[in-house]
């Protein structure tokens, strides 16, 4: 059988609806295509975010980390002088004793009359000997 010009109307017809149909879904594939790839670009653009928080937080804390290694090397420089200090301080005490001692020793040796002129010396009250 021939198919007349009806017929292959309706064929023509039916082939462009099949075509049609096939478009509608390889547009439909795209489209989810598409959607699965803004959603993955989404995703890479929140982590890259992410990473530049991290970073911009690593920086602050290299930053941190510098200005703390330098206070200690100030804080070292000022540990050097106190000490340095303190047993110029302590060698003062040590000799102030020790001339403290010697006077201490010296007053006991000294005879009550050489008290007596030495405050009289002074302009001080002489004990009173018995």
């Amino acid at each position: 059988m021939i198919p007349t010009g009806s017929d292959r109307t309706l064929i023509e017809m039916s082939e462009a609806e099949q075509q049609a149909k096939d478009m509608r879904r390889l547009l439909a594939k795209a489209e989810q295509q598409i959607r699965k790839l803004q959603e993955k670009v989404a995703d890479q653009k929140q982590q890259i975010r992410e990473l530049q928080s991290h970073v911009k937080h690593d920086d602050s804390l290299a930053a941190e980390r510098e200005e703390l290694k330098a206070e200690i090397v100030d804080l070292k420089g000022e540990v050097k002088e106190l000490t340095r200090a303190n047993r110029e301080h302590v060698e003062k005490v040590d000799a102030l004793r020790d001339e403290n001692t010697r006077l201490k020793a010296g007053a006991k040796v000294q005879s009550p009359s050489k008290r007596a002129t030495q405050a009289e010396v002074r302009g001080l009250p002489q004990p009173l000997l018995s």
